[in-house]
């Protein structure tokens, strides 16, 4: 399926480190008397690591110089490298970072966010992130480098002895995080509530040959980037109601606001989307819950249920409506 369904914090970096986001309660977190999440780690230093040197600008790349190799820590620790002169990262910012692994034991590269050529989001949120990542932003200001050094249970979670990058379970590893800017964020939807909407205020399918090529927005006005969810049932189904929690079998065709020609469609591939709906963004949970299998439903999704702020690539801007044509064909 084409990646700008899913939900951005899933998409984060190469499939190790969405593991390790994704599933960010499988490391374990203790609690403080106050109840709140304790990450379990050593509060930041600064100062430098002595087995390995970075450098490159904040931003702009990063390299590692060996000297040694690092032991498999007993706790985690993090060292901030480079303080920056921003504001203090908050819980509930969404930071954009620059992420880079290195295999501390066998002083080796493994993963580097400037090698794909952009930042992650990651949402700061103590209670969520894996043990690693609370580490890399307590206490941090904007512009700052920071180096954490964490045994692989602390990275990957439940997810050590196999995680994609291939670091071993007894090998430590050493994650390097340029924390650039909070990431802007996007008008909060009046309600997070799905609204049948008059097919009137909504545009119109282009077929041919019997098969959807687009949507028409032909005067069709755009809608307050605040406004919900709104969902048109073009063909109803007789089969099961989609739940929050099903695995979804889908041909769908997403468009923004007056655009020549879709961002993404199945139709034409031949081969539907299968994801579990949770995984997929926002707008799409709150749109297809209830909606009938064997159902033709039009959805449209606010930005800050689709791609918020930054959009998704060259096709989506930021603060984009979205509209999705989609088909359920089947729940698992």
């Amino acid at each position: 399926m084409h990646r700008r369904l899913r939900r951005p914090t899933a998409l984060l970096s190469a499939a190790a480190l969405t593991a390790a986001l994704a599933a960010c309660g499988d490391s374990d977190t203790a609690t403080d008397d106050s109840g709140s999440a304790s990450s379990g780690a050593t509060a930041a230093t600064e100062g430098t690591l002595d087995q390995v040197a970075f450098t490159g600008e904040v931003g702009e790349g990063i390299s590692a110089e060996w000297s040694d190799s690092i032991d498999l820590p007993d706790e985690t620790s993090a060292t901030t490298l480079v303080k920056g002169d921003g504001e203090a990262i908050a819980e509930g910012d969404t930071v954009m970072t620059y992420l880079w692994v290195g295999n501390g034991s066998t002083e080796e590269q493994v993963y580097s966010d400037y090698d794909q050529g952009a930042p992650e989001a990651i949402p700061y949120d103590p209670a969520q992130l894996a043990e690693v990542f609370t580490a890399l932003l307590e206490g941090q200001t904007y512009g700052s480098r920071v180096a954490v050094v964490a045994d692989p249970v602390a990275v990957f979670g439940a997810r050590a002895e196999s995680n994609s990058l291939g670091i071993d379970p007894e090998h430590s590893v050493v994650l390097v995080g340029d924390l650039i800017e909070k990431q802007a964020s996007s008008p909060e939807p009046t309600d997070d509530k799905v609204h049948d909407a008059d097919p009137e205020t909504q545009p119109s399918v282009v077929e041919k040959g019997g098969q959807p090529t687009g949507l028409d927005f032909s005067g069709i006005d755009e809608p307050a980037l605040d406004t919900p969810v709104q969902r048109v049932v073009l063909e109803e189904g007789d089969g099961a109601a989609v739940k929050a929690t099903d695995t979804v079998v889908v041909n769908y065709l997403g468009s923004t606001y007056d655009a020549d020609a879709p961002f993404d469609e199945s139709f034409s591939r031949g081969e539907p989307l299968t994801s579990p709906l949770s995984g997929l963004i926002r707008g799409w949970t709150i749109g297809l819950t209830d909606v009938k299998v064997g159902s033709r439903v039009l959805l449209q999704i606010p930005p800050a249920y689709g791609y918020g702020a930054t959009g998704s690539g060259s096709a989506i801007p930021g603060n984009a409506t979205l509209w999705f044509l989609v088909d359920v064909v089947e729940v698992q």
